[in-house]
């Protein structure tokens, strides 16, 4: 089979491409349907970040797939009708507009809701846009109508292949399948691959956990905590393998003084009214000499740079205790600008220590 098109038929890429992208878009929408059921939980956004990689996933292959058309002489339509080949020509291009204008949508959407989109836990996308939760809203709604859409331009795109094979008897559609069952086994054979068993979830015991940080002023050391909080936690020990999500809500900083808490919350440090949310994310948890590792991003005002959390575990009796630290220069997340952006009366490190004890869900 040839790799290009000719008039008569699509080659091996065309197909390899067409048939890649209906496996992504045959498997978003029950993605899609999934998490929108789910509880907010670990499950929920480890689910809303496998649709999100598998949507930019489907932007690459779409863009991709188009140059390869426009660089491509397409198969001869197989048709005597002049309005039904003007359709199918009108109903290709919609599909392609959908399948690239949804994943930037839901890519904006992200970048809105200060949430950045992370590929598979390998790359963090940067935000094309600042947050602002009214152009979320407006990205979600155009995002979720465009669903709807798509999903009619691939009814009509399945319904127009099926007439073209039991009524119009012609080679349309059959000229499209070799290679789709090389392409099927080849993808099932890699979901089959992939690790069943999932890591046991453990809940927080909020009475025995805390979330502190330690910073110098005046070249004296100051304690504070957050005290709000939600930690998500799948971890084996045994692995070691895992995910952790630390959602911790900035305007509940503690240092022990009303008007420096006040001012921590003000615009000059942690802008909770624009940036109420600091999230920690670990996709990955390796084995150390001394403990273990959580390998991840901490996203704070609207900025995320990778971290790495070294941490020590004690199971006793089935209930885990975890402590670790990490030292993070507050300029790199704008914690301090205008007059605090020296180091005269804030130092630039702060150590952020945390203790948890859990226990399995069952």
């Amino acid at each position: 089979m040839a790799m290009r098109n000719s008039t008569e038929r699509y080659g091996w890429a065309a197909k390899g491409l067409h048939w890649l992208t209906a496996l992504a878009v045959a498997a978003m929408f029950p993605i899609a349907w999934w998490m929108d059921a789910l509880p907010m939980g670990l499950a929920k956004l480890e689910a809303y970040g496998w649709h999100k990689s598998l949507g930019m996933t489907i932007l690459a292959v779409t863009l991709l797939r188009l140059s390869w058309r426009l660089a491509n002489p397409q198969p001869r339509y197989l048709g005597d009708s002049g309005w039904q080949r003007r359709t199918a020509t009108l109903a290709h291009w919609l599909l392609y507009a959908c399948l690239i204008a949804m994943p930037v949508l839901g890519w904006l959407m992200s970048a809105a809701a200060n949430t950045p989109v992370n590929l598979f836990g390998l790359v963090v996308l940067p935000n094309p846009i600042a947050p602002d939760r009214a152009l979320a809203a407006l990205f979600e709604e155009v995002h979720g109508t465009l669903a709807y859409g798509l999903l009619a331009l691939v009814a009509l795109h399945v319904a127009a292949a099926l007439k073209h094979h039991f009524r119009d008897r012609d080679a349309t559609m059959r000229r499209m399948l070799p290679g789709a069952l090389v392409l099927l086994l080849a993808v099932g054979g890699a979901a089959g691959a992939v690790r069943a068993d999932e890591p046991p979830r453990w809940r927080v015991d909020p009475d025995g956990s805390r979330i502190a940080f330690t910073f110098t002023q005046l070249g004296t050391p100051i304690e504070g905590a957050f005290r709000d909080y939600e930690m998500d936690i799948r971890f084996d020990p045994d692995e070691p393998a895992g995910a952790v999500r630390v959602v911790i809500r900035t305007a509940s900083i503690d240092t022990g003084d009303d008007d420096r808490d006040s001012q921590a919350r003000g615009p000059a440090f942690f802008a909770v009214d624009r940036f109420p949310e600091a999230v920690f994310e670990a996709g990955e948890i390796r084995r150390r000499p001394d403990g273990y590792e959580a390998v991840g991003t901490l996203t704070l005002k609207g900025k995320t740079e990778p971290v790495t959390l070294p941490f020590t575990l004690t199971l006793e009796g089935g209930t885990a205790q975890a402590e670790g630290s990490l030292v993070v220069s507050r300029h790199t997340f704008a914690i301090g600008t205008g007059e605090w952006a020296t180091n005269n009366a804030v130092g630039d490190e702060v150590t952020i220590a945390i203790a948890v004890t859990a226990t399995p869900v069952d």
